[in-house]
């Protein structure tokens, strides 16, 4: 299992279109696997994803088989 680093918007975007690449996905075919649009992929991997909500980003990591984690950075100072 690999853990991307999204603790920004553009990283998030970054780590999405890392994963896309990897699994060998067109922006297009990602789109259509989240039912969403693919300029919603677009500004997504851009991280332009002000006003984005939360259920599409997700429906974007499921369609990549991915996940969102939350750490609880407290703990590891």
């Amino acid at each position: 299992m690999e853990v991307y680093n999204a603790r920004s918007l553009p990283r998030l975007g970054s780590s999405v279109k890392s994963l896309r690449l990897a699994r060998g996905l067109t922006q297009a075919t990602l789109a259509s696997s989240a039912d969403v649009s693919r300029q919603t992929v677009v500004a997504l991997e851009a991280g332009k994803t002000r006003g984005m909500e939360i259920g599409v980003i997700l429906r974007v990591l499921d369609a990549l088989d991915a996940s969102l984690l939350i750490r609880d950075d407290l703990e590891t100072r």
